[in-house]
C-alpha cells in the first residue's frame, strides 16, 4: 500500500535519458540494491523505458551519489529529489512541445512562401498536401501543449488544495484530543499525549506523500509519452520540410517530388490522432486526480480505523492520572486522620492527669483539717 518506491520510480524514468538502460551501468545496479533493501515486496520498477531528459539525467545521479552510504537518507530526501524529478521530466516534455510548435509554424510559413512561387500546378498541389498535414498537426500540438500545461498546474494546485483540507482535518481532530487531556489531567498528561499524536500525525502525513509521489509518477510517464511522440514527429517533420527543399530548390520534376513528400508524409501520417490521443490522456489523467489507485482513500480510511486506539491510549493517560490523584488524596486524608486521633488522646490524658491531681489536693485539705 504505502510503498517507498515511488520515488524510484521517478528515478528510473529520469535515468532513462540518454539511452543509459541500452547499456549496463553501475548506477542501475545501486538502484537495484536500494530497491531490494527499501522494499523487497515491490513489483519490477517500470517496464519500457522511454526518453528523459540531460536535466533529470543530473538530478537522478545526484538522488544516487546521496543514496550511496545511506538509505535512512533516503527517507528524509525522497519528496524533494521526487519533485525535482518530475519538474525535470515536465519541463523537458514542455519545452519539447513548445520547440515542436516552433518548427511547424516555421516550416508552414516556408510552405506558404514556396507555394506562392511555384507555377507547376502538380507540385504546388504536392506542396499543398503537405501544408494542409503540418496545419493539421499544428492544430493538435497547440491543444495538446494546453493540455499539458494545464494538468500540471490543475494537479499542482489540487494537490495543494486536498493535502491542507486533510491535514487541517488531522490538526483539528489531534488539537481537541490533546485538549481533552489537559483539561483531564490539569496538564500533566499533555507530553505523553503530545507525542503519541505527533507520531500518527507525522506517519500518516508521510503515506499521503506517498500518495502524492504515486501521482508524481502517473504524470510523468504521461509526459514522457508526450515527449516521445513530440520528438518523434518533429523529426518526421524536419524530414518532411527537407524534402520540400529538396522538391523545390533542386527542380525535381514532379514524379520525383510528389513521390519524396508522400514519403516524408507517411512519417506524420499518425499525428494528428496520436496528439489527440495525448490530450484526452491528459484530461483522464487529471479527472482521476489525486485518487486514482486508491492511495489517497485507503489512507483516509485506515486513519479513521486507528484513530480509537490512539484515543483509548489517550484515556489510559487520563485513568492513570486519575488513579494518582485518587491515591494521593487517600494518603493525604488518612494523614489527617491519624493526625487527629492523637491530639485527642493527648488532650484526655492531660484532663486524667489533672482530675488526679485535683483528688490529692482534696485528700491533702482532709487530713489538715
Amino acid at each position: 500500500m504505502h510503498s517507498t518506491k515511488s520515488a524510484l520510480l521517478l528515478l528510473a524514468l529520469a535515468i532513462s535519458a540518454s539511452c543509459v538502460v541500452a547499456t549496463p551501468h553501475p548506477e542501475l545496479e545501486l538502484l537495484d540494491g536500494i530497491i531490494e533493501a527499501i522494499n523487497k515486496t515491490g513489483q519490477g520498477i517500470i517496464s519500457g523505458f522511454v526518453n528523459a531528459t540531460q536535466n533529470g539525467t543530473a538530478i537522478a545521479e545526484e538522488f544516487l551519489d546521496k543514496l550511496k552510504n545511506s538509505t535512512a537518507q533516503y527517507t528524509h530526501e525522497t519528496l524533494e529529489y521526487a519533485q525535482k524529478i518530475a519538474d525535470a521530466i515536465h519541463q523537458a516534455a514542455a519545452e519539447g512541445i513548445t520547440d515542436f510548435s516552433a518548427a511547424l509554424r516555421s516550416a508552414i510559413a516556408e510552405l506558404h512562401s514556396q507555394i506562392d512561387r511555384i507555377r507547376n500546378v502538380l507540385q504546388r498541389k504536392a506542396l499543398k498536401d503537405a501544408l494542409a498535414k503540418l496545419q493539421e498537426i499544428d492544430a493538435a500540438t497547440t491543444d495538446l501543449e494546453t493540455a499539458v500545461k494545464n494538468l500540471n498546474d490543475r494537479l499542482n494546485e489540487k494537490k495543494q488544495q486536498y493535502s491542507a483540507e486533510i491535514q487541517e482535518k488531522w490538526s483539528n481532530w489531534a488539537a481537541a484530543q490533546l485538549e481533552r487531556v489537559d483539561q483531564q489531567t490539569n496538564g500533566v498528561g499533555n507530553e505523553e499525549a503530545e507525542e503519541i499524536l505527533d507520531e500518527l500525525v507525522s506517519r500518516y502525513s508521510g503515506y499521503l506523500h506517498s500518495c502524492l509521489e504515486e501521482l508524481q509518477v502517473r504524470q510523468a510517464t504521461y509526459e514522457q509519452n508526450v515527449q516521445q511522440a513530440i520528438a518523434k514527429y518533429h523529426n518526421a517533420t524536419n524530414n518532411l520540410t527537407a524534402q520540400v527543399e529538396l522538391c523545390v530548390k533542386s527542380n525535381l520534376n514532379y514524379i520525383s517530388c510528389r513521390n519524396g513528400i508522400d514519403k516524408a508524409l507517411q512519417g506524420l501520417a499518425s499525428a494528428p490522432e496520436d496528439l489527440l490521443r495525448l490530450r484526452v490522456q491528459g484530461i483522464q489523467l487529471l479527472a482521476a486526480g489525486l485518487d486514482a489507485s486508491g492511495c489517497v482513500g485507503q489512507t483516509l480510511a485506515e486513519h479513521e480505523l486507528e484513530k480509537p486506539s490512539v484515543e483509548q491510549k489517550l484515556d489510559e493517560i487520563i485513568r492513570r492520572y486519575l488513579e494518582q490523584r485518587d491515591s494521593t488524596d487517600d494518603d493525604s486524608s488518612s494523614d489527617e486522620e491519624t493526625t487527629t486521633e492523637d491530639g485527642s488522646g493527648s488532650k484526655e490524658s492531660s484532663s486524667s492527669e489533672g482530675d488526679s491531681s485535683n483528688d490529692d489536693d482534696s485528700d491533702n485539705d482532709n487530713d489538715s483539717s
